[in-house]
């Protein structure tokens, strides 16, 4: 009888990730027809940096500031950052800092059901008092792009300074998100002393689901003078790995990469400058990674909620699947990982009973899935792999429809011993194979997966 093998579930259920900009999953409609991707054509090198930038943040007040505060705030800014206000110079261009009170009628309502995903570093107290906010402070920065690194620090610190003064919480304009003075601080100044931030601090990811794949898109790096960068047609399985990899072009871009004169971006960690992102990437490097690749720089199509920024999408060069191309690319910088499996004995009764009540679930949860799941909602199933020597290998796949008694989705695990798979391939698995489930509600909530637990029980974890 042939051995079969499970490997380790791969849990893929968070909004954030180790040393990346933060995911932000928007609510898109997944009926809403997509119009049809232009031909590809190479990123205007003319829009990669631009020579001005534009940056605002607003100070919300949670009780009425104290009279005279543009005033004040005018001094010190003055007195403290006058490299934001540089003396006109005839033909040269100077950083230009403005303090001035929101109009009542500027200020949208603040949707309270989006806070869990724009003010996550609040607390439930700071959530009620910015709620409350009925007026705001407007600070807004005008900058060169050759000054724009310092110029930056020092706005924001001040912005930091003038909020922790006067009790007032932070929007970032081109983030879209809420802070308090002591997460602004830790997550956008500390260890920041000069030169280019560590940027994933300074960014978000957008992310949402285009039928069974997702859309990546930053937003924040206009305060750099920068283009925001795409990634279409992800495998939300691939997705944390996929954030790395953009998360290392937009360092890689502040800290001064160019376009090649092919149009491509030559994305090499070993050039990374940053100590943190550098640090932080090394976890995740396999031993004998080339660390570089090539990528295209292509001109993004543009979706409603985007960023008013020049768009770059990171397209992937070579032929076949695109899925394919990236996985490759991702391996060239990474290196491959395959996951950890566990023997385990064919006919197993206690698995066996799992996968009864898992198929017995999945019949409640098809109309779920019918009805398109919406981040963080997921649903993941094991199934068994027929492997390069004729075993079976069980391996999660993340479920992205569900068609004539077929569960289709891409895979989640990275392979052992199936060749013909690898981590994001699009697998189509028949309803009596699957043994296990999980399922993440909309709110958060997960069930199954107890196959995974009886054999982490097994190995004494």
């Amino acid at each position: 009888m042939p051995l079969t093998r499970a490997p380790a579930a791969r849990w893929l259920f968070s909004l954030l990730w180790l040393a990346l900009a933060p995911l932000a999953y928007a609510d898109k409609d997944k009926a809403a027809a997509q119009p049809p991707k232009p031909a590809a054509r190479t990123f205007p090198r003319a829009q990669l940096r631009s020579p001005e930038i534009l940056w605002t943040v607003l100070l919300f007040h949670p009780s009425p500031p104290p009279e005279g505060l543009v005033a004040s705030a005018r001094k010190l800014l003055a007195a403290k950052y006058p490299q934001l206000n540089l003396p006109q110079v005839p033909g040269k261009p100077r950083p230009e800092a403005i303090v001035e009170p929101a109009r009542h009628e500027d200020l949208d309502p603040i949707d309270e059901d989006l806070l869990p995903y724009i003010a996550r570093s609040l607390g439930p107290e700071e959530r009620k008092n910015l709620l409350k906010a009925r007026q705001a402070t407007v600070l807004s920065f005008r900058v060169p792009f050759e000054q724009r690194h310092e110029a930056l620090l020092l706005a924001t610190r001040f912005a930091h300074q003038l909020a922790s003064e006067h009790g007032a919480l932070l929007w970032d304009s081109e983030t879209r998100e809420y802070f308090s003075p002591r997460s602004w601080s830790e997550d956008r100044l500390e260890g920041w002393r000069g030169g280019p931030p560590f940027v994933p601090a300074h960014i978000v990811m957008h992310v949402y689901r285009e039928g069974e794949t997702l859309r990546l898109v930053s937003l924040g790096m206009a305060k750099l003078g920068l283009p925001d960068l795409v990634v279409e047609q992800v495998p939300q399985s691939l997705s944390n790995e996929v954030g790395r990899l953009v998360n290392s072009v937009a360092q890689l871009l502040a800290e001064g990469l160019v376009l090649g004169a092919d149009g491509t971006l030559d994305v090499d960690l070993s050039k990374l400058k940053d100590g943190k992102l550098r640090g932080q990437l090394e976890a995740r490097i396999q031993k004998g990674a080339p660390r570089r690749v090539k990528l295209q720089a292509l001109e993004a199509r543009r979706d409603q909620g985007d960023p008013d920024n020049p768009l770059l999408e990171l397209g992937f060069p070579g032929t076949g699947e695109l899925q394919a191309r990236q996985v490759a690319a991702l391996d060239a910088l990474f290196g491959r990982a395959p996951d950890p499996i566990t023997p385990v004995a064919p006919g197993d009764p206690e698995l066996e009973a799992v996968a009864v009540k898992a198929r017995a679930r999945l019949v409640e949860l098809r109309a779920r899935v019918d009805r398109g799941l919406r981040p963080p909602e997921q649903l993941l199933l094991k199934a068994g792999f027929r492997t390069d020597d004729g075993n079976t290998e069980f391996m999660w796949f993340e479920v992205t429809s569900w068609e004539a008694g077929k569960w289709r989705g891409a895979l989640a695990n990275e392979p052992q011993d199936v060749s013909q798979l690898r981590l994001g391939s699009t697998v189509s698995v028949p309803e009596p194979e699957v043994v296990d489930y999980v399922y993440m509600s909309p709110g958060g909530v997960r069930e199954g997966g107890e196959s995974s637990l009886i054999l982490m029980r097994r190995q004494g974890h």
